[in-house]
């Protein structure tokens, strides 16, 4: 019996790069039709490379970017008829599409569904106009709402939709208006991002010459509790800093993978990662260099590594932390410990950072505001 695998493909095109993005992305599309046959040769050098890999079973596929929903239909059918190739689709697989707004209409969403997708990711981030020209997305409000019964109707029941917080000069009552919204198309879970300046971004720039000012943390840290409690009154479960689902079925288990710290995942397309057995490995983030390095038959990887026993403890305390929660009994025999017995942990409940019930360590909703404090102080 074959172990489960997740697998992840990355799509660096889109129609415009938004200021703040910081995923390896790029606006010519001239090239998408190759790229689909590079990302496909690829398949074919990995399991050459990890024959361990054929026929292992696939729980979950995630197709993110970049734009996946500028793929046609026609295009990704060339790709999962590859995935089929060397994977078992399982018959219960969460299979994602991350979409933007304005580059889907009923025929291509209804050819996605046709193909097996089963849950679609849209990137939102506002309903307010300014702010999604400020933020350099390519759709108004108007085909925000529309994409979301569009996807309805194509015969979708599992449909996220993200936003973004602290903006600058975001108000309370703007983002309530926007989460207002959102909750009145009746998405199946919402993704709540704090919106972070990363290096070699346009928003970075922006800061750096004073053209725009970061949110003070602490107006942002109250914009996050506005945000938990609203979904709250409103029947989402958050089970990670920035996912809330209606229903624990409806969480994204793609990315519970990401979040719980053992599990293998195997990845696709530059700048892509994954984690097969310790390894931790990632492709180039360049579309020629990809192209480049697969022509002569090698894997566009550009590192990797053996997760070192104290690295991986920091970074499974930090992903299950961040998630649904520590679990004790997987956690102390690995790493040779009894995380109960830490000192600080008596100190963490006692704050209100974390809660502890039967075998899981768990962030509160005032701990998933502090978690980098929380992680800090347990990685002594």
């Amino acid at each position: 019996m074959t172990s489960d695998l997740s697998a992840y493909f990355h799509i660096p095109f889109c129609e415009t790069k938004c200021v703040y993005c910081d995923f390896y992305s790029i606006e010519d599309r001239s090239s998408q039709s190759k790229f689909v046959d590079l990302l496909c040769k690829e398949m074919d050098l990995k399991i050459k490379e990890h024959p361990e890999l054929f026929g292992r079973n696939l729980k979950t596929i995630f197709f993110g970017g970049g734009t996946p929903s500028l793929l046609s239909p026609k295009e990704l059918s060339f790709i999962i008829s590859q995935i089929k190739k060397y994977f078992i689709i399982a018959d219960d697989i969460e299979f994602t599409l991350e979409c933007n707004p304005g580059t889907v209409n009923h025929e291509k969403l209804s050819g996605y569904r046709e193909l097996g997708v089963n849950r679609l990711s849209f990137g939102v981030q506002s309903f307010h106009e300014d702010e999604l020209q400020w933020l350099s997305r390519i759709h108004n409000a108007d085909d925000a709402r529309n994409a979301i019964r569009l996807a309805r109707q194509a015969g979708f029941e599992n449909v996220s939709l993200d936003l973004m917080f602290a903006l600058p000069g975001q108000t309370k009552e703007k983002l309530s208006y926007s989460l207002d919204e959102a909750l009145a198309l009746g998405t199946d879970h919402l993704s709540a991002y704090n919106l972070t300046v990363e290096e070699g971004t346009p928003l970075n720039r922006m800061v750096k010459l004073g053209q725009v000012g970061e949110m003070p943390q602490e107006d942002a840290a109250e914009l996050f509790e506005f945000v938990q409690i609203k979904l709250a009154e409103s029947g989402y479960e958050q089970y990670e800093i920035s996912n809330y689902a209606k229903t624990p079925e409806k969480r994204a288990h793609h990315n519970l993978v990401y979040w719980d710290g053992f599990a293998d995942y195997v990845s696709f397309g530059p700048s892509a990662h994954e984690f097969l057995g310790g390894m931790r490995a990632w492709n180039i983030s360049s579309l020629d260099q990809y192209g480049a390095m697969i022509a002569e038959d090698k894997l566009p990887r550009i590192n990797s590594e053996r997760v070192s026993p104290g690295k991986r403890r920091t970074e499974v305390l930090f992903c299950q932390l961040r998630a649904t929660g520590l679990d004790i009994h997987s956690f102390n025999p690995i790493f040779s410990e009894d995380i109960l017995s830490h000192g600080e942990l008596p100190m963490l409940i006692e704050e209100g950072m974390i809660e502890h019930s039967g075998n899981y360590l768990r962030l509160t909703k005032k701990g998933y505001r502090f978690c980098d404090a929380v992680v800090l102080r347990l990685m002594k």
